[in-house]
């Protein structure tokens, strides 16, 4: 994956300014050491992110499996800097965000969300940028065949980015959630 498609990607969870930096020496804190003259995230790579200033925030872990790299970033987002970043003042007292909190934050209420997935008023979308042909393709057929079962008709289409793989089914926002939630993956 780029470095460029991973901001992309983090500011669609309205993280305003955010920049990735290899590590590239590791030890206590302050034997550490970063670049940011690189493009491709690697996997099993470490990464120092900065969100909003120079500072390195927290350490992004790459896993093994390309596929999991989104998944990945947005739970260490969440564990290792949203939770701990943003408290509040409740009476007299500062209280930091629960997960879950953070989560409903970054979610659209409207939608029912499934791996992937997700309802919007077209139909389904599933978001499948840095998904591997095999993945796609699998993934595609999951959907498709469900679909058929319920005796849904529908079509598909890319986004215009390429980024979100469409069935477009064109039917109320309540038929889609509720045929996204009897999903089984």
């Amino acid at each position: 994956m780029k470095k460029d498609q991973l901001i992309s990607f983090a500011k669609s969870l309205d993280i305003e300014s955010i920049t990735f930096h290899l590590q590239t020496n590791f030890g206590k804190w302050y034997e550490q050491k970063f670049t940011s003259e690189f493009n491709d995230i690697k996997l099993q790579h470490s990464y120092g992110v900065s969100i909003n200033s120079n500072d390195i925030d927290f350490i992004f872990k790459v896993g093994k499996k390309e596929d999991n790299i989104l998944k990945t970033f947005v739970t260490q987002y969440i564990n290792k800097y949203a939770v701990k970043n943003n408290p509040t003042l409740e009476d007299g007292v500062i209280v930091y965000p629960k997960k879950e909190a953070v989560l409903n934050d970054l979610k659209n209420n409207n939608r029912v969300t499934k791996s992937f997935f997700y309802t919007t008023l077209y139909g389904i979308g599933w978001f499948c940028f840095f998904s591997s042909n095999k993945s796609f393709l699998e993934t595609n057929n999951l959907l498709e065949i469900y679909l058929k079962k319920e005796g849904v008709k529908f079509t598909n289409e890319f986004s215009e980015a390429g980024w979100v793989y469409r069935f477009v089914i064109n039917k109320d926002i309540e038929v889609h959630n509720n045929l996204l939630n009897k999903l089984e993956l």
